[in-house]
């Protein structure tokens, strides 16, 4: 058995290391294969593996979430510049209209005397008259003997009476004269205290009323404040007289009236009057239209509108592809607020006059949605009506009857015409009753207010006498109003504008949030790939070190061959 082993080993000796050999170069040139792919000695590079798997799975995501970002975000600002640029529109009409420089203004002959402004929706073109003012009226002014800086008042009290009623101020023990001003200041019962410090050091003090005769007053002082008296009826007291409280006199058109304050506005239907001095001679009023302000008021409002309407259109573009359209091609909010300024030039912003509409007056829509202002129209007429004109830009608001009148404020009532109706009374001519457009309105005293749910709410009429039993009401927006009111309409809560922007929030919102789980999700990839690989590698090492092993063990069979 051995001889025969050993002759047929040694027979076969050349093949076997040939194939030894083979075997060995095979061997070495696979571990050399797999060790190269595994890594030397740490093994694979795990974190870069890992990093690269991540990025695999996270960046397709994260570029979508990227790519929904930026298009809301570029709806957020398209949105925020039509938003702006309407809010422009109205900011700069609202400044016209309530600074007057679309209005008629009253003209006076001698602003010295006295100065006269119109007020919002009055109609002032036939204004005519004469003023003459005889004397202003004035706040009484009294004030006490003078003291010693360190003089102190006992506890007592101060009675302030008018002929409106009485108001008492306690005084504390131990109150200096300031103490005493700031005591009657914080009363605030229409009297004003100050302290004047003389040269000598010596303080009085100076108690002032408010302007006009009823306004006049007598303080009487008790306890320690017992040398701090006036009275007014007898003109007597501790106190000095430094100013009388007297009316306002003056006649308009010869006819004598007298007001309690130099500033008054219900001596001239729409006009605030401010008197400034007396004078012999009378002031003559007149009136100033505002022609060139309107004018331009037109063209400036056709440019801003433009404005406004070239960003709507831009970003409202279909376009043949989702890069060539605009941000807000299908936002509703947008398209409502288009449609609606399509509509403005030939809406009824007026009853004044010969012209009701824009479209009247020269202003036109192009194919394009923009507006053109043709000024051989607008200046034809500017001098064929030209409060007509003047009342498309400036709300206004007016009865068919003199005998009522508006005190509801320009604005708060939504236009249109209401009809008064039904008003009766009583056998002492107390209002009883009243109806517009068919309901029945609140009395109060001689005031009408329409119900809360008219369409008139807001509305307050006023009835002189007892003959009035209907009326036409006429509440006119003009451009003005108009804008105002599409304003309010589109970005109060819940207008079309806001619930644009409220949608694009919540995108916004739910973007960041799905960026949030992401971000959560892969971090929980990233540790479980990192786990894995790990382990992995850790095997790998192992089969590594028995790879050597047998590399060596294979080395030295080969050596031991080689040497048989």
């Amino acid at each position: 058995m051995t001889s025969s082993t050993s002759g047929v080993t040694s027979t076969s000796s050349s093949t076997a290391a040939t194939t030894a050999a083979t075997t060995s170069s095979s061997s070495t040139s696979t571990l050399s294969s797999i060790l190269t792919t595994l890594g030397a000695g740490s093994g694979l590079d795990t974190t870069n593996l890992v990093n690269e798997l991540v990025a695999a799975s996270q960046d397709p995501i994260q570029q979508q979430l990227d790519t929904q970002s930026t298009t809301n975000s570029n709806r957020i600002s398209a949105l925020g510049t039509i938003t702006s640029d309407l809010s422009a529109l109205n900011t700069s009409l609202s400044s016209l209209v309530s600074g007057g420089s679309l209005l008629t203004q009253p003209s006076v002959s001698d602003t010295s005397v006295l100065t006269a402004t119109a007020e919002s929706g009055s109609r002032l073109s036939n204004l005519s008259g004469s003023i003459k003012v005889e004397q202003l009226a004035q706040a009484q002014s009294i004030s006490t003997t003078a003291y010693d800086s360190s003089k102190t008042f006992d506890a007592g009290t101060l009675i302030f009476t008018n002929s409106y009623g009485s108001a008492t101020v306690s005084i504390d023990a131990g109150s200096s004269l300031s103490d005493v001003a700031k005591a009657i200041n914080k009363k605030q019962a229409g009297f004003t205290a100050t302290v004047l410090t003389q040269s000598s050091g010596q303080q009085q003090l100076m108690i002032t009323g408010m302007t006009g005769d009823a306004y006049g007053f007598s303080v009487s002082g008790s306890g320690g404040a017992s040398d701090i008296n006036y009275d007014k009826s007898a003109n007597s007291g501790s106190m000095t007289v430094n100013v009388a409280a007297q009316d306002a006199k003056l006649s308009y058109n010869n006819v004598e009236v007298t007001r309690s304050s130099n500033t008054f506005d219900d001596l001239i239907s729409g006009v605030s009057i401010n008197l400034k001095s007396a004078s012999s001679q009378p002031v003559t009023l007149g009136s100033t239209r505002q022609t060139s302000n309107v004018r331009q008021a037109v063209l400036n409002f056709v440019d801003a509108y433009n404005e406004l309407y070239s960003d709507i259109s831009t970003n409202t573009a279909i376009g043949t592809s989702s890069s060539s359209a605009g941000a807000l091609a299908n936002d509703a909010g947008v398209r409502t607020l288009k449609s609606s300024l399509n509509s403005m030039i030939n809406q009824k912003l007026s009853s004044t006059g010969s012209y009701s509409t824009l479209g009247e007056i020269g202003v036109s829509i192009n194919r394009d949605g923009t507006l053109t202002a043709d000024t051989t129209q607008l200046d034809t007429a500017l001098a064929n009506d030209p409060d007509s004109v003047e009342a498309l830009f400036n709300p206004t608001q007016s009865t068919s009857n003199s005998a009522v009148s508006i005190t509801s404020s320009i604005g708060k009532v939504t236009p249109g015409t209401y009809k008064l109706s039904d008003v009766t009374y009583d056998e002492s001519g107390n209002i009883t009753g009243a109806k517009l457009n068919g309901k029945d309105m609140l009395v109060s005293g001689k005031s009408l207010i329409a119900s809360s749910d008219s369409t008139a709410a807001g509305l307050v009429l006023k009835i002189s006498g007892t003959s009035v039993t209907d009326s036409t009401i006429s509440i006119d927006a003009g451009v003005g109003g108009a804008v105002n009111q599409l304003y309010t309409q589109m970005t109060s809560s819940g207008g079309a504008l806001t619930a644009s922007k409220n949608t694009y929030t919540k995108v916004a919102s739910a973007i960041t949030q799905k960026e949030t789980d992401l971000t959560s999700k892969m971090s929980t990839y990233r540790t479980r790939l990192t786990t894995q690989f790990t382990a992995m590698n850790t095997a790998v090492s192992g089969y590594k070190s028995t790879l050597s092993f047998l590399k060596q063990q294979i080395s030295l069979w080969t050596k031991d061959s080689s040497s048989s």
